[in-house]
Formats: structure tokens, sequence, C-alpha cells
């Protein structure tokens, strides 16, 4: 039987730089009109109340991020949208949630990004095998490195405790769509802390028997990470090429990072 198509809302995850925000969620607004925007806040606790003050008139809903560290909470993402699904998500209504960033301009619907998306598919930026190659030259699979020692224990971990022994999985977790049903799986893993995100999030996904929603939005993995239009590196897209782009009927509309604000 084939699921009914997804009511997508969207989860504004952002920390940091108050009237960026500002800027992104106006544009949010603009192109998504009637979808329902819910607002992650993993910023220091003391400024919550002046972000939800100025951004909540934008927002259906505002939650802040009970974790401290900084540092954890940008490589923990998928704890923290866990931990929001729990404690605020689950009671929202939404059938599928699109995750986007502080540091992301979108000109264009959610809806046209993800045509005809299932209820219980999953949508990761990047996503691909991790072949020997990767493997070799990725960060966060390197041998030799510590980031290693991490991805070997989460290997063991799953393939002891779910029999995993396909071709591992990765993804850059910049644009993501999640289901209800991944949550409600994810919380059940015992020890979520083994292991990366950006490979952890895909494999968790294909243990539970989700299936995978694919679409090109441009992703960069090697090469000049100036010629695409999202990447989760620090290099900021140029105005002049999201320009070029949004010139061209076929151009991309999603672009990741850009660090000032968009003129409307």
């Amino acid at each position: 039987m084939i699921e009914a198509n997804a009511d997508l809302a969207i989860l504004f995850w952002f920390y940091k730089d108050l009237a960026i925000c500002e800027n992104r969620l106006k544009l949010l607004r603009k192109y998504n009109p009637r979808i329902k925007i819910f607002g992650l806040f993993g910023g220091e606790k003391k400024d919550a109340p002046a972000f939800k003050h100025r951004l909540s008139k934008y927002l259906d809903d505002f939650y802040a991020s009970p974790y401290t560290s900084r540092a954890w909470k940008w490589i923990n993402g998928d704890l923290m949208i866990t931990d929001w699904h729990e404690k605020k998500g689950k009671f929202l209504s939404w059938d599928s949630i699109a995750v986007t960033q502080w540091d992301m301009l979108l000109f264009e619907s959610i809806k046209k990004l993800f045509p005809k998306i299932k209820r219980n598919e999953v949508f990761l930026s990047g996503l691909r095998k991790i072949t020997k190659p990767l493997e070799k030259a990725w960060d966060w699979t390197r041998p030799g490195t510590k980031e290693r020692k991490n991805y070997l224990r989460f290997m063991k971990y799953v393939e002891k405790n779910y029999g995993y022994k396909e071709t591992p999985l990765a993804c850059l977790f910049i644009l993501l769509v999640f289901p209800r049903v991944f949550f409600e799986k994810y919380l059940k893993v015992k020890n979520k802390q083994v292991g990366m995100l950006e490979y952890k999030v895909p494999i968790y996904a294909r243990i539970f028997g989700l299936p995978f929603y694919e679409k090109d939005f441009g992703v960069y993995w090697q090469g000049n990470p100036k010629t695409k239009p999202l990447n989760a590196l620090p290099e900021e897209i140029s105005a002049a090429h999201i320009k070029g782009e949004l010139a061209n009927k076929k151009g991309w509309r999603i672009f990741h990072p850009y660090y000032k604000q968009w003129r409307l």
C-alpha cells in the first residue's frame, strides 16, 4: 500500500545572529505562507527570551534546547532534534518535518522542493555509500584519527544490536526531512551517543526500514565547494552565484551557507 503524501512542516534550527534569523524567517514565510514553521533554538540559554520575543511572530512554536554546550549541540544535531520531538514536536500537527538552518537561503516553497514525498520517507542531503575511497578520505572515518575509533565502535554496535552488515551510508547534515516514525524508533535506541550523526542517521534510517526520498540539491562532496549551492563547510556561497542561479528558471533554489542578510 502506497503511503499518502506527507503533510510537511518546517523546523527552523538556529542559535545565533538574531537579525540574520529574522531575515531567514521572513524569507521562509514569503515562500511558505501557509506552512507551519516551528523554531528550535540551540543557542545560549540566556539569549532564548530575546530570540523568542523577536521571532515568535514568524513561528508557530518556539522551543529552546535544554543542552548547554554549544560545541556538543553543533555536533549532535540529531539528538537535539530528537529531544525537540520528544518534548514538543510530537504534540504538534505534522507528518514530516523539513529541517532548515539559520545560515541557509530558501527561495521556493518546501512543498515544491519535495513534491510527492510520502509520509514515511526520509530525505538526507548528500546521501551516499561509504566506499573505501570515501572512508579513507572523510574526516569522520579516516584511519588513524580519533573519529575513526568512534566510527568503528558504531559499526560494531549496530552489527551487534541490529545485525547491520550492509555497506555503511553517509550524508551531509545540511537539509533534511524526517517523518514522525523516525523519531519514534530512534528514541528506542539505547546508545544514541555512539557514532557521528552524518553516518549514524542514514544507517539508522536503513535499519528502521524507512525509504529514502532521493533528489539532487547540488550538495558538495569534493572539488570546489564554491561551484555547488550546498556545502557543509564554512565556505560561504557568493551573492553573485546565488543571483545567477535565481535568474535561471532551472537554477538552484537552496543555498548553504550564507552569513549575511538577504535583501527581500
